[in-house]
Protein backbone atom coordinates (compact mmCIF):
# COMPACT_ATOMS: atom_id res chain seq x y z
CA UNK A 1 0.00 0.00 0.00
CA UNK A 2 1.23 3.08 -0.41
CA UNK A 3 1.79 5.95 2.94
CA UNK A 4 -1.53 7.20 3.55
CA UNK A 5 -2.00 11.23 2.16
CA UNK A 6 -3.55 13.24 5.32
CA UNK A 7 -6.58 15.36 3.89
CA UNK A 8 -6.10 18.65 3.91
CA UNK A 9 -8.20 21.13 5.40
CA UNK A 10 -10.56 23.36 3.23
CA UNK A 11 -8.54 26.52 3.72
CA UNK A 12 -5.44 25.05 3.40
CA UNK A 13 -6.59 22.62 0.13
CA UNK A 14 -7.05 26.49 -1.51
CA UNK A 15 -3.45 27.72 -0.94
CA UNK A 16 -1.98 24.54 -2.11
CA UNK A 17 -3.93 24.74 -5.41
CA UNK A 18 -2.94 28.44 -5.57
CA UNK A 19 0.51 26.80 -4.75
CA UNK A 20 0.45 24.20 -7.98
CA UNK A 21 -0.62 27.01 -10.64
CA UNK A 22 2.25 28.68 -10.66
CA UNK A 23 4.42 26.07 -9.77
CA UNK A 24 5.41 24.51 -13.33
CA UNK A 25 7.87 22.27 -14.73
CA UNK A 26 9.81 24.87 -16.15
CA UNK A 27 10.75 27.75 -13.70
CA UNK A 28 13.80 28.17 -12.17
CA UNK A 29 15.34 30.55 -9.65
CA UNK A 30 19.09 29.97 -7.52
CA UNK A 31 19.88 28.54 -4.19
CA UNK A 32 23.47 28.19 -2.74
CA UNK A 33 24.54 29.67 -5.50
CA UNK A 34 23.25 27.29 -8.23
CA UNK A 35 19.99 26.76 -10.64
CA UNK A 36 16.97 25.25 -9.15
CA UNK A 37 14.26 23.90 -11.14
CA UNK A 38 10.89 23.80 -9.38
CA UNK A 39 8.74 21.11 -10.66
CA UNK A 40 5.04 20.32 -10.06
CA UNK A 41 5.08 15.81 -9.58
CA UNK A 42 1.51 15.75 -11.31
CA UNK A 43 3.09 18.06 -14.12
CA UNK A 44 6.45 15.44 -14.27
CA UNK A 45 3.81 12.75 -14.17
CA UNK A 46 2.20 14.20 -17.45
CA UNK A 47 5.41 14.66 -18.88
CA UNK A 48 6.28 11.09 -18.68
CA UNK A 49 2.80 9.54 -19.48
CA UNK A 50 3.23 12.15 -23.18
CA UNK A 51 7.14 11.07 -23.06
CA UNK A 52 8.68 9.88 -26.51
CA UNK A 53 9.96 6.62 -26.83
CA UNK A 54 13.03 6.56 -24.72
CA UNK A 55 16.90 5.76 -26.38
CA UNK A 56 16.83 2.15 -27.30
CA UNK A 57 19.87 1.33 -24.69
CA UNK A 58 16.85 2.59 -21.62
CA UNK A 59 13.95 0.52 -24.03
CA UNK A 60 14.08 -2.66 -21.37
CA UNK A 61 12.66 -0.36 -18.46
CA UNK A 62 8.69 -1.49 -18.30
CA UNK A 63 7.00 1.83 -17.57
CA UNK A 64 3.57 0.16 -17.52
CA UNK A 65 4.77 -1.05 -13.97
CA UNK A 66 6.42 2.50 -12.91
CA UNK A 67 2.61 3.74 -13.18
CA UNK A 68 1.36 1.25 -11.22
CA UNK A 69 4.27 1.56 -8.72
CA UNK A 70 5.64 5.37 -8.54
CA UNK A 71 2.56 7.30 -10.41
CA UNK A 72 0.61 7.60 -7.52
CA UNK A 73 3.43 9.43 -5.88
CA UNK A 74 3.65 11.99 -8.13
CA UNK A 75 0.01 12.92 -7.81
CA UNK A 76 0.52 13.64 -4.14
CA UNK A 77 -0.39 17.54 -3.42
CA UNK A 78 1.80 17.89 -0.52
CA UNK A 79 5.01 19.28 -1.60
CA UNK A 80 6.38 20.67 -5.17
CA UNK A 81 10.33 19.40 -6.35
CA UNK A 82 13.21 21.45 -6.06
CA UNK A 83 15.90 19.82 -8.41
CA UNK A 84 19.24 21.32 -8.62
CA UNK A 85 22.67 19.92 -9.86
CA UNK A 86 25.31 19.69 -7.57
CA UNK A 87 29.07 20.16 -7.84
CA UNK A 88 31.25 18.58 -4.95
CA UNK A 89 34.87 17.24 -4.54
CA UNK A 90 35.28 14.24 -4.20
CA UNK A 91 38.52 11.23 -4.50
CA UNK A 92 38.63 9.21 -7.77
CA UNK A 93 39.59 5.77 -8.27
CA UNK A 94 43.27 7.09 -9.05
CA UNK A 95 43.48 8.43 -5.37
CA UNK A 96 43.29 12.28 -6.86
CA UNK A 97 40.58 15.02 -6.23
CA UNK A 98 38.10 15.63 -8.74
CA UNK A 99 34.89 17.97 -9.19
CA UNK A 100 32.37 16.19 -9.43
CA UNK A 101 28.48 16.43 -9.95
CA UNK A 102 25.18 14.84 -8.77
CA UNK A 103 21.11 15.80 -9.01
CA UNK A 104 19.68 16.83 -5.31
CA UNK A 105 15.71 16.51 -5.16
CA UNK A 106 14.32 18.61 -2.41
CA UNK A 107 10.28 18.51 -1.31
CA UNK A 108 9.21 21.74 -1.01
CA UNK A 109 5.36 22.07 1.15
CA UNK A 110 2.69 23.46 -0.89
CA UNK A 111 1.14 24.81 2.57
CA UNK A 112 3.94 25.44 4.08
CA UNK A 113 5.95 27.22 1.78
CA UNK A 114 2.98 29.95 2.26
CA UNK A 115 3.12 29.70 5.85
CA UNK A 116 6.48 29.89 5.89
CA UNK A 117 7.27 26.60 7.72
CA UNK A 118 9.88 24.30 6.32
CA UNK A 119 9.20 20.49 7.01
CA UNK A 120 11.72 18.08 8.52
CA UNK A 121 12.57 14.99 5.99
CA UNK A 122 15.45 12.32 6.23
CA UNK A 123 17.72 11.72 3.23
CA UNK A 124 17.94 9.01 1.12
CA UNK A 125 20.98 8.51 -1.05
CA UNK A 126 19.72 6.89 -4.62
CA UNK A 127 22.11 5.18 -6.48
CA UNK A 128 21.91 4.44 -9.86
CA UNK A 129 22.32 1.10 -12.35
CA UNK A 130 25.23 0.86 -14.80
CA UNK A 131 25.29 4.03 -17.61
CA UNK A 132 27.86 3.94 -20.13
CA UNK A 133 26.60 7.58 -21.42
CA UNK A 134 27.65 10.15 -19.57
CA UNK A 135 24.49 12.28 -20.70
CA UNK A 136 22.01 9.63 -19.26
CA UNK A 137 23.42 10.58 -15.67
CA UNK A 138 21.23 11.82 -13.24
CA UNK A 139 22.14 15.45 -13.25
CA UNK A 140 21.81 15.96 -16.79
CA UNK A 141 17.73 15.47 -16.76
CA UNK A 142 18.08 18.92 -16.16
CA UNK A 143 18.90 19.55 -19.57
CA UNK A 144 16.46 17.40 -21.30
CA UNK A 145 13.21 17.43 -19.45
CA UNK A 146 11.54 16.96 -21.97
CA UNK A 147 13.03 13.13 -22.13
CA UNK A 148 11.94 12.10 -19.09
CA UNK A 149 12.13 8.27 -19.70
CA UNK A 150 15.65 8.73 -20.81
CA UNK A 151 15.99 9.10 -16.45
CA UNK A 152 14.40 6.56 -15.17
CA UNK A 153 15.65 6.40 -11.90
CA UNK A 154 15.91 9.87 -11.38
CA UNK A 155 12.07 9.27 -12.16
CA UNK A 156 11.81 7.23 -9.40
CA UNK A 157 14.02 9.15 -7.41
CA UNK A 158 10.99 12.36 -7.86
CA UNK A 159 8.19 9.94 -6.83
CA UNK A 160 9.59 9.48 -3.45
CA UNK A 161 10.82 13.04 -3.33
CA UNK A 162 7.25 14.33 -3.79
CA UNK A 163 6.63 12.52 -0.36
CA UNK A 164 8.68 13.86 1.60
CA UNK A 165 12.32 12.94 1.26
CA UNK A 166 15.14 14.58 0.38
CA UNK A 167 17.23 12.45 -2.36
CA UNK A 168 20.80 13.00 -3.93
CA UNK A 169 21.53 10.93 -7.03
CA UNK A 170 25.62 10.51 -7.37
CA UNK A 171 26.26 10.86 -11.20
CA UNK A 172 29.56 8.82 -10.62
CA UNK A 173 32.88 9.69 -11.57
CA UNK A 174 33.04 9.28 -15.27
CA UNK A 175 29.60 10.54 -15.67
CA UNK A 176 27.69 14.34 -15.70
CA UNK A 177 30.64 16.78 -15.22
CA UNK A 178 33.36 14.39 -14.80
CA UNK A 179 35.30 13.67 -17.77
CA UNK A 180 37.51 10.70 -16.21
CA UNK A 181 37.14 6.96 -16.57
CA UNK A 182 34.13 5.61 -15.14
CA UNK A 183 35.45 3.09 -12.09
CA UNK A 184 33.05 0.51 -12.78
CA UNK A 185 32.31 -1.29 -9.44
CA UNK A 186 35.75 -0.43 -7.40
CA UNK A 187 33.77 0.00 -3.96
CA UNK A 188 35.50 2.26 -1.76
CA UNK A 189 35.76 4.77 -4.92
CA UNK A 190 32.12 4.92 -5.57
CA UNK A 191 31.16 4.91 -1.69
CA UNK A 192 33.20 7.68 -1.57
CA UNK A 193 31.68 9.62 -3.96
CA UNK A 194 28.38 8.86 -2.54
CA UNK A 195 29.30 10.01 1.32
CA UNK A 196 30.82 12.78 -0.54
CA UNK A 197 27.46 13.93 -2.16
CA UNK A 198 25.46 13.11 1.12
CA UNK A 199 27.97 15.96 3.01
CA UNK A 200 27.38 18.69 0.74
CA UNK A 201 23.43 17.52 0.25
CA UNK A 202 23.49 17.47 3.77
CA UNK A 203 24.86 21.34 4.25
CA UNK A 204 22.76 22.57 1.14
CA UNK A 205 19.82 21.65 2.95
CA UNK A 206 20.97 23.21 6.28
CA UNK A 207 21.42 26.78 4.13
CA UNK A 208 19.84 29.86 3.47
CA UNK A 209 16.98 28.93 1.35
CA UNK A 210 16.44 25.40 1.20
CA UNK A 211 12.73 24.67 1.65
CA UNK A 212 13.38 21.52 3.76
CA UNK A 213 15.56 20.43 7.17
CA UNK A 214 16.89 17.71 8.04
CA UNK A 215 15.84 14.89 10.51
CA UNK A 216 19.01 13.00 10.91
CA UNK A 217 17.45 9.71 9.30
CA UNK A 218 19.69 8.17 6.92
CA UNK A 219 18.40 6.14 3.91
CA UNK A 220 20.44 4.36 0.58
CA UNK A 221 18.77 2.91 -1.77
CA UNK A 222 20.27 1.32 -5.43
CA UNK A 223 19.37 -1.09 -8.26
CA UNK A 224 22.10 -3.15 -10.28
CA UNK A 225 25.43 -1.66 -10.13
CA UNK A 226 23.66 0.81 -7.63
CA UNK A 227 22.67 -1.69 -5.41
CA UNK A 228 26.23 -2.78 -5.45
CA UNK A 229 27.19 1.14 -5.04
CA UNK A 230 24.70 1.21 -2.12
CA UNK A 231 26.27 -1.93 0.26
CA UNK A 232 29.53 -0.15 -0.41
CA UNK A 233 28.63 2.68 0.81
CA UNK A 234 26.59 1.30 3.89
CA UNK A 235 29.63 -0.20 4.73
CA UNK A 236 31.71 2.44 4.73
CA UNK A 237 29.22 4.99 6.60
CA UNK A 238 29.23 2.20 9.17
CA UNK A 239 33.10 1.46 9.30
CA UNK A 240 35.03 5.31 9.11
CA UNK A 241 32.01 7.62 9.33
CA UNK A 242 30.09 6.62 12.59
CA UNK A 243 30.20 9.79 14.45
CA UNK A 244 28.81 11.83 11.93
CA UNK A 245 26.16 9.71 9.93
CA UNK A 246 24.05 7.12 11.06
CA UNK A 247 22.30 4.84 8.45
CA UNK A 248 18.74 4.00 9.00
CA UNK A 249 18.36 1.63 6.78
CA UNK A 250 19.45 0.89 3.29
CA UNK A 251 18.26 -1.09 0.46
CA UNK A 252 20.66 -2.55 -1.93
CA UNK A 253 18.69 -4.36 -5.05
CA UNK A 254 19.80 -6.93 -7.36
CA UNK A 255 23.79 -5.91 -7.35
CA UNK A 256 26.88 -7.69 -8.34
CA UNK A 257 27.94 -8.26 -4.94
CA UNK A 258 30.17 -11.31 -6.44
CA UNK A 259 32.54 -10.03 -8.48
CA UNK A 260 34.81 -12.70 -8.13
CA UNK A 261 32.65 -15.22 -8.37
CA UNK A 262 29.14 -15.18 -10.00
CA UNK A 263 29.98 -11.99 -12.00
CA UNK A 264 33.61 -13.43 -13.31
CA UNK A 265 31.18 -16.41 -14.14
CA UNK A 266 29.45 -14.79 -16.34
CA UNK A 267 32.50 -13.37 -18.31
CA UNK A 268 34.14 -16.72 -18.35
CA UNK A 269 30.98 -18.54 -19.66
CA UNK A 270 30.47 -19.72 -23.13
CA UNK A 271 26.64 -18.70 -23.26
CA UNK A 272 25.45 -15.57 -24.85
CA UNK A 273 24.57 -12.70 -23.07
CA UNK A 274 22.29 -9.28 -23.96
CA UNK A 275 24.25 -6.83 -21.86
CA UNK A 276 28.39 -7.52 -23.11
CA UNK A 277 29.08 -3.97 -22.93
CA UNK A 278 29.84 -4.16 -18.81
CA UNK A 279 33.08 -6.63 -19.51
CA UNK A 280 34.65 -3.53 -21.35
CA UNK A 281 33.72 -0.90 -19.20
CA UNK A 282 34.78 -3.24 -16.05
CA UNK A 283 38.07 -3.75 -17.52
CA UNK A 284 38.08 0.05 -18.90
CA UNK A 285 37.52 1.15 -14.95
CA UNK A 286 39.70 -1.53 -13.31
CA UNK A 287 42.85 -0.34 -15.33
CA UNK A 288 41.63 3.38 -14.68
CA UNK A 289 41.68 2.43 -10.75
CA UNK A 290 44.65 -0.08 -10.86
CA UNK A 291 46.76 0.72 -13.71
CA UNK A 292 49.71 1.68 -11.38
CA UNK A 293 49.74 -1.52 -9.95
CA UNK A 294 48.97 -4.17 -12.93
CA UNK A 295 49.20 -4.10 -16.84
CA UNK A 296 46.36 -7.47 -16.99
CA UNK A 297 43.28 -4.55 -17.33
CA UNK A 298 44.55 -2.77 -20.03
CA UNK A 299 43.74 -3.52 -23.41
CA UNK A 300 46.77 -4.03 -24.98
CA UNK A 301 46.65 -7.12 -22.41
CA UNK A 302 43.03 -8.04 -21.97
CA UNK A 303 41.24 -6.81 -25.65
CA UNK A 304 41.54 -9.17 -28.89
CA UNK A 305 42.38 -7.06 -31.88
CA UNK A 306 40.80 -4.63 -32.83
CA UNK A 307 39.06 -4.43 -30.02
CA UNK A 308 41.96 -3.20 -27.99
CA UNK A 309 41.80 -0.48 -30.40
CA UNK A 310 38.11 0.10 -31.07
CA UNK A 311 36.75 -0.37 -27.30
CA UNK A 312 38.63 2.55 -25.17
CA UNK A 313 37.24 5.21 -27.44
CA UNK A 314 33.61 3.83 -26.73
CA UNK A 315 33.79 3.25 -23.42
CA UNK A 316 34.93 7.19 -22.48
CA UNK A 317 31.29 8.03 -21.44
CA UNK A 318 30.56 9.04 -25.23
CA UNK A 319 28.65 6.05 -26.19
CA UNK A 320 25.15 4.11 -25.27
CA UNK A 321 25.63 0.90 -23.99
CA UNK A 322 23.70 -0.33 -26.99
CA UNK A 323 26.35 0.81 -29.13
CA UNK A 324 28.87 -0.31 -27.55
CA UNK A 325 27.41 -3.97 -27.35
CA UNK A 326 27.30 -3.42 -31.41
CA UNK A 327 30.89 -2.42 -31.58
CA UNK A 328 31.70 -6.28 -29.92
CA UNK A 329 29.83 -8.05 -32.20
CA UNK A 330 26.22 -8.06 -30.90
CA UNK A 331 23.43 -7.15 -33.20
CA UNK A 332 19.65 -6.13 -32.37
CA UNK A 333 18.32 -6.90 -36.43
CA UNK A 334 18.65 -9.23 -36.78
CA UNK A 335 19.22 -10.77 -33.50
CA UNK A 336 22.51 -12.05 -32.80
CA UNK A 337 24.04 -11.76 -29.25
CA UNK A 338 27.63 -12.44 -28.18
CA UNK A 339 29.15 -13.91 -25.19
CA UNK A 340 31.52 -11.11 -23.14
CA UNK A 341 35.24 -13.07 -23.35
CA UNK A 342 34.46 -13.31 -27.32
CA UNK A 343 36.82 -10.10 -27.30
CA UNK A 344 39.50 -11.20 -24.96
CA UNK A 345 42.54 -12.56 -25.32
CA UNK A 346 43.32 -16.30 -24.30
CA UNK A 347 46.08 -14.51 -21.43
CA UNK A 348 43.29 -12.51 -19.82
CA UNK A 349 40.95 -15.41 -19.72
CA UNK A 350 43.89 -17.42 -18.11
CA UNK A 351 44.25 -14.97 -15.43
CA UNK A 352 40.15 -14.77 -15.39
CA UNK A 353 40.07 -18.49 -14.78
CA UNK A 354 42.84 -18.75 -12.36
CA UNK A 355 41.53 -18.34 -8.53
CA UNK A 356 45.06 -17.05 -6.98
CA UNK A 357 45.97 -14.26 -10.40
CA UNK A 358 45.83 -11.00 -9.63
CA UNK A 359 42.97 -9.99 -11.64
CA UNK A 360 41.06 -12.47 -9.33
CA UNK A 361 42.47 -10.85 -6.53
CA UNK A 362 41.45 -7.53 -7.25
CA UNK A 363 38.25 -8.61 -8.03
CA UNK A 364 37.75 -10.02 -4.67
CA UNK A 365 39.15 -7.42 -3.01
CA UNK A 366 35.79 -5.38 -4.24
CA UNK A 367 33.27 -8.01 -3.46
CA UNK A 368 31.00 -5.94 -1.24
CA UNK A 369 30.56 -8.23 1.41
CA UNK A 370 33.76 -8.84 2.26
CA UNK A 371 35.40 -8.44 5.68
CA UNK A 372 32.54 -6.49 7.55
CA UNK A 373 29.29 -7.49 9.45
CA UNK A 374 26.65 -4.61 8.99
CA UNK A 375 25.12 -3.57 11.99
CA UNK A 376 22.20 -1.73 10.65
CA UNK A 377 18.83 -2.94 9.48
CA UNK A 378 19.56 -4.14 5.08
CA UNK A 379 17.53 -5.33 3.11
CA UNK A 380 18.63 -7.00 0.06
CA UNK A 381 16.02 -7.99 -2.84
CA UNK A 382 16.93 -10.06 -6.43
CA UNK A 383 15.09 -11.83 -8.72
CA UNK A 384 15.28 -15.51 -8.89
CA UNK A 385 15.62 -14.98 -13.05
CA UNK A 386 17.81 -12.35 -12.97
CA UNK A 387 20.09 -12.83 -16.15
CA UNK A 388 22.43 -10.40 -16.06
CA UNK A 389 22.83 -10.11 -12.51
CA UNK A 390 22.37 -13.49 -10.99
CA UNK A 391 20.83 -14.41 -8.15
CA UNK A 392 23.72 -15.68 -6.51
CA UNK A 393 25.08 -12.42 -6.23
CA UNK A 394 23.14 -11.54 -3.57
CA UNK A 395 22.67 -14.99 -1.83
CA UNK A 396 26.65 -15.44 -1.41
CA UNK A 397 26.28 -11.87 0.14
CA UNK A 398 23.69 -12.83 2.62
CA UNK A 399 25.00 -16.22 3.71
CA UNK A 400 28.36 -14.29 4.03
CA UNK A 401 26.87 -11.87 6.78
CA UNK A 402 24.60 -14.63 8.04
CA UNK A 403 27.72 -16.81 8.55
CA UNK A 404 29.41 -13.26 10.48
CA UNK A 405 26.19 -13.30 12.68
CA UNK A 406 24.34 -10.26 10.98
CA UNK A 407 21.15 -12.24 10.05
CA UNK A 408 18.33 -10.43 11.03
CA UNK A 409 16.43 -11.44 13.77
CA UNK A 410 13.85 -8.71 14.54
CA UNK A 411 11.39 -6.91 12.10
CA UNK A 412 13.09 -3.77 12.53
CA UNK A 413 16.24 -4.45 14.53
CA UNK A 414 19.88 -4.14 12.63
CA UNK A 415 20.84 -7.05 10.12
CA UNK A 416 20.45 -8.69 6.60
CA UNK A 417 17.46 -10.05 4.97
CA UNK A 418 17.18 -11.15 1.61
CA UNK A 419 13.66 -11.28 -0.39
CA UNK A 420 13.15 -12.96 -3.37
CA UNK A 421 11.41 -10.66 -6.11
CA UNK A 422 8.24 -12.61 -7.43
CA UNK A 423 7.15 -10.74 -10.47
CA UNK A 424 6.10 -12.62 -12.80
CA UNK A 425 7.95 -11.69 -16.01
CA UNK A 426 7.61 -12.86 -19.80
CA UNK A 427 10.69 -12.41 -21.90
CA UNK A 428 10.88 -12.66 -25.92
CA UNK A 429 13.85 -12.91 -27.64
CA UNK A 430 14.15 -9.16 -28.48
CA UNK A 431 17.64 -8.41 -26.67
CA UNK A 432 16.67 -5.11 -25.02
CA UNK A 433 14.20 -6.97 -23.16
CA UNK A 434 15.71 -8.30 -20.22
CA UNK A 435 14.55 -10.12 -16.49
CA UNK A 436 16.97 -7.53 -14.53
CA UNK A 437 15.59 -4.47 -16.38
CA UNK A 438 11.68 -5.73 -16.19
CA UNK A 439 12.26 -6.77 -12.48
CA UNK A 440 13.88 -3.02 -12.03
CA UNK A 441 10.82 -0.70 -10.95
CA UNK A 442 8.68 -3.35 -9.08
CA UNK A 443 11.83 -4.33 -7.00
CA UNK A 444 12.70 -0.39 -6.47
CA UNK A 445 9.31 0.06 -5.26
CA UNK A 446 9.60 -2.84 -2.81
CA UNK A 447 12.66 -1.76 -1.60
CA UNK A 448 11.19 1.92 -1.35
CA UNK A 449 7.86 0.78 0.65
CA UNK A 450 10.34 -1.62 3.23
CA UNK A 451 12.56 1.97 3.77
CA UNK A 452 9.42 4.21 4.58
CA UNK A 453 8.43 1.83 7.27
CA UNK A 454 11.33 3.16 9.30
CA UNK A 455 10.70 6.86 8.37
CA UNK A 456 9.55 8.90 11.44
Amino acid sequence: MFPKITPVRPFLAALATAALLTAGCGSSGSSDGGRVVNVDPASLWKSVSNSVQPARALLGWEWGTFVNSFGPLLLNVRYTLDMQKVTYQSTGADGKQHSMSGLLILPKSIVGSLLGDTPAVPILMYQHGTEAYRSFAPSRYLDHQSRPKDYPEVMVAAAIAATGYAVALVDYEGLGDNLSTQPLVVGDALAQQVIDLLKASRDIIAGTGSPCRWNKQLFLMGYSEGGYVTMTATRELQARYAGEFTVTAAAPLSGPHDLSGSMRGIMLSDNTFKAPYFAPLLLAGYNYAYGNQTTFFSPAYALLPPYNMSMPPLVDGSSQSDMISEAMGMTFSPVKLITPKSVMTPEFIAQLADESSPVVTFLKQNDSYREWVPSVPIRMIHHRNDELVPYANSQIAFDAFSTAGAKMRTSRGPGVELVEETATISIPTDPVKTVHFSAAFPELSRGWKWLDGFKK
